[in-house]
């Protein structure tokens, strides 16, 4: 597999096809986290996308990029919920079907949210890893597409294109922060930030027990974690790739790591100021700014990927009992 980041080509390509399909997010000031940080703070709303996830960008460049055969046939992928949602989407919207490879740890709101869409679900495995392994074989046997949740080009570039909708809204930022599962997204963003922003930094965030990534830049190689154990699942692969990581240890200035304790304070504190539900992947980002676990100045335009909002009420409510928040 190429090591190389995307190109100008696959973005412009990727922004034509999202736009096709996809409104833009909005971009808001947050006055509250502006107020705390000292910065100028602003929210990019991807947990407004229609699956409630920037997933749906990736989803929707692949499949765009479909021969017409590749469109009766169908697309297979393994997610932990927010890919599968996103790619089921777009397969729908092109006329198109997915099957979905789910670990056994998947959120029940989530796979409610897939039979929703018409997708055809498999539940393998306890992890993603696991899940993924049988995607592939399952693609290859039915000679379908297999598309990767975060190690694929079009994938790649489709959510690089939050950068270009950054731009066309406000101010260039000085700081973009997004949170790294697989790390499609923060390579995707990084990618494209060389191109349209290249004096902007990107700063990633993980949380304790899903932080492959961060223990792969430490060792200079991939590390795979032996499980996952943040309440983050939609960070939930247990080892990245090489590409992903190439790019992160080239483009990406620095790599917090949050606890998940502070990562449900951030979606309560969200939710209270700014009237916007993040699951735990987004929030991530919003308590590694507050506890300035990422390095920034006073007055800087800080974005932060507010990625995710696929969280229903009953989880939330035993996040705040499990922490006693």
């Amino acid at each position: 597999m190429s090591t190389r980041s995307i190109g100008s080509h696959e973005l412009k390509l990727a922004a034509c096809n999202v736009k096709s399909w996809l409104k833009p997010t909005p971009l808001i000031r947050s006055a509250y986290l502006s107020e705390v940080t000292g910065a100028e703070v602003l929210l990019k709303l991807e947990c407004l996308q229609p699956t409630r996830s920037f997933k749906v960008r990736g989803g929707i460049n692949a499949v765009c990029q479909l021969d017409e055969e590749g469109l009766r046939r169908g697309v297979v992928t393994a997610s932990g919920g927010n890919h599968g949602l996103g790619l089921t989407y777009a397969a729908r919207l092109l006329g198109s079907r997915a099957t979905v490879f789910l670990p056994e740890s998947t959120a029940s709101h989530k796979i409610e949210a897939l039979k929703k869409l018409d997708a055809e679900i498999i539940i393998e495995g306890a992890s993603w890893d696991d899940a993924n392994e049988s995607a592939m074989e399952y693609a290859v046997r039915n000679e379908r597409a297999y598309i990767h949740p975060f190690d694929n080009e079009q994938v790649m570039a489709g959510q690089g294109t939050i950068v270009a909708e950054i731009l066309e809204q406000g101010p260039r930022p000085d700081l973009i922060v997004a949170s790294i599962g697989g790390g499609g997204l923060i390579s995707g963003i990084a990618s494209a930030t060389t191109w349209l922003a290249p004096g902007t930094r990107v700063a990633g965030v993980e949380t304790e027990g899903a932080d492959c990534m961060s223990r792969s830049v430490r060792a200079r190689k991939l590390v795979e974690l032996p499980a996952i154990t943040s309440i983050a699942d939609s960070l939930g692969a247990r080892r990245s790739r090489e590409r992903q990581l190439a790019i992160i240890r080239e483009k990406v200035s620095a790599i917090a790591v949050v606890d998940d304790r502070s990562s449900v304070e951030a979606i309560l504190s969200t939710l209270d100021h700014d009237k916007v539900l993040l699951e735990p992947a987004a929030s991530c980002n919003i308590a590694a700014l507050t506890g300035k676990k990422i390095d920034y100045s006073p007055g800087e335009t800080v974005v932060v990927v507010a990625c995710g909002g696929n969280i229903d009420l009953a989880k939330l409510l035993s996040f705040r009992e499990r922490f006693g928040v």
